[in-house]
């Protein structure tokens, strides 16, 4: 048993400034028992994605962290710490490269022989970042998710069905997300460990184990049209085909288990937890086959409800890629739910935003509400989203709030955040990053860049301008990462990280990073073609006339 130490909270330093000190704190909120799904094994979500490559890289990792000076910067090559080497001051305190390999070799099969040999690991984006904080992180874009599949219902799911699958560190945020819409969700997860997790953090409500439980339980809802989570201890390649065979159609069905990975994350069907992860390591080639057989029946099935009617999209996770490696040769039919409900927000600077107290006190996450309410009175969609997270979102690990911010409003709301820790109105320095779900951060064929107007889907050298960009306006930690939630040879994600810590540096740092993180959104849509964008770039003065 590895001994990760606890997350540090208050004002007593264990590095050298608060640079440092919330990048420690953040590196091990990630590998919280609250936090991760899998900590004893470093996995923080996704099935594999690990924080560090393995317990001495943990254990070196925080020596480094606790000895770096002010003006010097401490590089991560995949999950492990390799050199420091002094900077300057205003240069990033740490710079992580994630999961990496020359194209012609990126791939699962090679990147798996080579983690083996302790040569990376996978560290899907938030992960190897330091920058998860649980469920919540992806709830808002689930919630605006299904809140696009409702404007097919007049609005609201109440009264609607919906089913999916996968309660891992990402997929948990899905019964949730259906609550907040009205709606009844069906959540399939083989795994009883994470069941029981989400029921005792409230992310689901009840649990059964059989469909006629299910079925009976989410039909006493639909009647009254009151929403309800249920999740189902199963297989999806078993309940998918089943409702189908019962003639039930849903209303929405999706998908979020881990299929990016099918040796790590996906489990066949006829296989207990148990059994999977023996065979996993006595026959992984026979363990994949089983995987993609089980997908290929789990696809078919979404592919007839979507024919019969039930709105169905791709949640993300490689589902239709494997599925057509299977061979199900229609599996793209299925469209993504980043190019139906996200978009628009990209394309507008809107995305992925996040602030975590390192105080670890609870008051300050809700002081900082607040703070977001008063400065943004007149956004509607915000204060509910805050109300709705307030009354419904336990924090996992360090008190955090995930949320989804306009272009406009995310320096001023960060400087506000530097002028609250100046003035002592909250207990200690703040953190802010971002998930991967971003428009000028991420290049991801098959998610975040599907479908571009200009065919630029696989263009990926937006996300390592970002990098480069935040490393040259001052982030405290950038990140750089292959994979994300979609595996290996499928995304490329950038990531940042300023700790707020009240100083008038960190203000000129803030206005400058928090500037051009959102813009570059705007600019990768702009170039792309898209009409809004490119209004937007010309009114605010970003990039140079894009075509």
């Amino acid at each position: 048993m590895y001994h990760i130490p606890p997350t540090p909270h208050g004002l007593e330093l264990n590095c050298k400034g608060w640079q440092q000190e919330g990048i420690y704190r953040m590196l091990l909120n990630s590998l919280d028992e609250d936090v991760a799904e899998n900590p004893q094994e470093l996995v923080v979500y996704g099935g594999a994605g690990k924080a560090v490559r393995d317990y001495p890289a943990l254990v070196n990792t925080l020596r480094a962290l606790r000895s770096l000076d002010g003006d010097e910067t401490l590089l991560i090559q995949s999950g492990k710490p390799v050199a420091v080497f002094q900077t300057q001051p205003l240069a990033p305190r740490v710079i992580i490269s994630s999961s990496w390999l020359v194209p012609h070799w990126a791939t699962w099969e090679v990147f798996w022989e080579l983690e083996k040999e302790g040569l990376t690991s996978y560290g899907q984006a938030t992960a190897s970042s330091w920058a998860y904080i649980g469920a919540q992180g992806t709830l808002q874009a689930t919630a605006d998710t299904f809140s696009g599949a409702a404007e097919e219902f007049g609005g609201s799911l109440a009264g609607r069905l919906v089913l999916s699958s996968g309660l891992g560190g990402l997929g948990s945020a899905q019964p949730l997300a259906v609550e907040m819409n009205g709606g009844v969700a069906i959540i399939v997860e083989v795994d009883e460990v994470k069941i029981r997790r989400r029921l005792r953090t409230n992310y689901c409500q009840i649990a059964v184990n059989t469909l006629d439980e299910a079925l009976a339980e989410a039909g006493e809802a639909l009647k009254k049209k009151v929403p309800l989570s249920i999740a189902l201890h199963g297989n999806a390649a078993d309940v998918y085909p089943e409702m189908l065979a019962r003639g039930i159609i849903p209303d929405v069905v999706t998908d979020q288990t881990a299929a990016h990975d099918l040796l790590e994350g996906y489990v066949p069907s006829g296989l207990s937890v148990g059994e999977a992860a023996k065979l996993r390591k006595e026959d992984p080639c026979l363990y994949i086959q089983l995987a993609l057989e089980s997908i290929c029946r789990h696809v078919t099935a979404m592919l007839e409800m979507k024919r019969r009617g039930a709105i169905v999209f791709e949640l993300g996770n490689n589902l239709r890629e494997q599925a057509l490696r299977g061979g199900i040769e229609d599996a793209f039919i299925i469209p993504s739910y980043s190019t139906l409900y996200l978009r628009s927000s990209f394309c507008k600077g809107r995305g992925s935003f996040r602030w975590i107290a390192l105080s670890g006190e609870p008051a300050d996450i809700y002081r900082i509400d607040n703070a977001l309410l008063k400065e943004f009175a007149h956004d509607k969609q915000l204060k509910r989203w805050i109300e709705f997270a307030q009354q419904r979102i336990p924090f996992q690990g360090l008190p955090a709030r995930a949320c989804w911010l306009q272009y406009e409003q995310r320096e001023p709301f960060a400087r506000l955040l530097n002028e609250m820790v100046q003035k002592g109105s909250l207990k200690a320095p703040v953190a802010i990053t971002r998930c991967q779900l971003d428009g000028g951060s991420v290049s991801s064929p098959l998610r975040e860049t599907e479908s571009m107007l200009d065919g630029s889907d696989a263009i990926a050298d937006w996300p390592v301008l970002s990098a480069l960009l935040h490393a040259a306006t001052g982030a405290t930690c950038v990140s750089l990462s292959h994979g994300g939630g979609v595996g290996i040879g499928y995304s490329v994600h950038a990531g940042m990280t300023v700790v707020v810590d009240g100083s008038v540096e960190i203000a000129n740092r803030l206005e400058q990073v928090l500037m051009v993180d959102p813009a570059m959104s705007i600019i990768r849509f702009a170039d792309a073609g898209y009409d809004v964008s490119k209004k937007l770039a010309a009114t605010h003065g970003l990039g140079l006339g894009t075509s």
